[in-house]
């Protein structure tokens, strides 16, 4: 079955069925569009531009903002909206008459519109934002314009001002930072100083003095140790010496090297010398003789002498000048025995307390790195500190002299000389094609739902039979 096609003209035939499927919708839109355009309240538009002029110093001292067009177009549109400002305004105006602050400050909020107008030359790159339009929207031109240029004269002074009084903050905040950046110094300064006299001795700097020192001690005890070994050796040789002496078996040698006196050296002597004629002569030898009979001699003369009593030997020693020198050196070894005991004490004494220190510089050190870490760091911040508020003294200047970036009013509002709002002609327009298009939808979605059979095309089209004959619309029939 071939697809029927609709000729124009049967469209209008639809419509004529359907008038009123198209007229009842097509009227409602209409209307509905008269009412609005003529009914809705007349908005005005006015607007002031506000020009930005850069800073009449370097911005390398009034500090250079980082943000691009669209966030500085947002940080400027928050504090045009900003309480201190629609306040102001509000009641400059004297717009806080029969309605709360609150809500008044509220409804300027919502008229209130920022924009942007096209740069004044384009350059290369992303344009600056030299200037920028504060849209106020109300119900009457004349307070349209009013508001418009309070708020743009409004938002210049408070934005100056708050530079100041934010520049005058930012100086103060840094300076108090400063003062207890200097107190914690002073604090750290003198808990340094503190731990370095506790620690005396024992710190870092001083380790390798330490252990040099420690070095020489230890040789120096070595020395002592070996002289005072050698002192007690000569001391024990005196004592033995002075043993003898008091048995009568020794005395000293007499200066330039005279015979003994000894009775019993005298004694050892002859055995010696008769010893010696033994291995030369027989005993009947004169001379062997004569050896012998100086030996009983000095025999008897040693018991004699040691058949005395102490008292007598004692005094006999001391009449004796080589008696008395070897107890005058027996004495001097003694006092230099306990002389070098003492230094070998002190000595063994140093070693232990410098050993002390060069065992506790390690914990002396991590003690003190912690401190001087501390002190570093505060002395950088410090640094930063004053580096910062010397930055913010400068901002402060510039923002009293206004040096820095400004603000200014480059056209006041103008009166507007027709609303803004509503659009009459365009709401005519769009209630005329919205009817236009619902009123046809309608229509013809009436025409497709409905199932009768009108024409003998329709009545083939359905039951695919031919038509025979056709009888005519008959005009005025009952």
């Amino acid at each position: 079955m071939t697809e029927r096609t609709v000729h124009p003209v049967e469209y209008l035939g639809m419509l004529s069925r359907r008038r009123m499927w198209f007229a009842i919708p097509f009227a409602f839109c209409v209307l509905t569009g008269v009412a609005l355009a003529f009914l809705l309240p007349a908005t005005y538009r006015s607007s002031a531009r506000i020009g930005i002029q850069a800073p009449a110093v370097s911005s390398d001292l009034v500090g250079r903002t980082n943000l691009d067009r669209e966030e500085r177009l947002r940080a400027l549109s928050q504090e045009l909206r900003s309480p201190v400002v629609l306040e102001r305004v509000a009641r400059e105006e004297r717009l806080i008459t029969d309605h709360p602050l609150d809500q008044v400050v509220q409804g300027l909020l919502n008229r209130i519109k920022v924009e942007v107008p096209p740069p004044i030359a384009r350059t290369q790159g992303e344009p600056q934002l030299d200037a920028f339009d504060i849209v106020y929207l109300d119900h009457t031109a004349e307070r349209a314009q009013r508001v418009a240029d309070r708020l743009a004269r409004v938002f210049v002074e408070e934005n100056s001002r708050s530079r100041e009084v934010q520049a005058e903050g930012t100086t103060e905040f840094l300076s108090a930072q400063e003062r207890a950046a200097n107190e914690r110094i002073a604090e750290l300064e003198k808990k340094l100083r503190t731990a370095k006299e506790q620690h005396m001795g024992k710190l870092p700097e001083q380790m390798v003095a330490n252990l040099q020192t420690l070095s020489g001690v230890r040789s120096q005890l070595e020395s002592t140790s070996m002289n005072l070994r050698s002192e007690q050796d000569r001391l024990t040789l005196l004592d033995r010496q002075l043993q003898s002496a008091k048995e009568g078996f020794y005395s000293a040698p007499t200066a330039g090297g005279g015979p003994v006196t000894s009775p019993q050296q005298r004694v050892i002597a002859l055995q010696r010398e008769l010893d010696v004629a033994r291995s030369k002569y027989t005993d009947k030898h004169p001379e062997i003789q004569a050896l012998e009979e100086e030996l009983k001699s000095a025999r008897a003369d040693a018991a004699a002498l040691r058949s005395q009593p102490e008292s007598t030997r004692q005094e006999t020693l001391n009449a004796d000048p080589s008696y008395q020198q070897i107890v005058n050196e027996r004495n001097q070894a003694t006092l230099r025995i306990k002389a070098l005991q003492r230094q070998e004490a002190q000595l063994s004494s140093d070693i232990g307390r410098y050993q002390q220190r060069v065992e506790a510089g390690p914990m002396v050190a991590q003690e003190l790195a912690s401190l001087e870490r501390q002190y570093e760091f505060e002395k950088e911040n410090l640094k930063q500190l004053s580096e910062k508020r010397s930055a913010a003294v400068v901002q402060e200047q510039a923002a009293r002299t206004r040096s820095g970036e400004r603000f200014s009013v480059l056209n006041n509002a103008d009166l507007p000389q027709a609303p803004d709002s509503p659009n009459r002609l365009r709401l005519l327009l769009m209630a005329l094609g919205l009817g236009l298009a619902l009123g046809g939808a309608s229509a013809f979605g009436r025409e497709f739902l409905d199932r009768s059979i009108r024409d003998a095309r329709k009545l083939q089209d359905e039951f695919e039979v031919p038509v025979l004959a056709e009888i005519p619309r008959i005009h005025g029939a009952a």
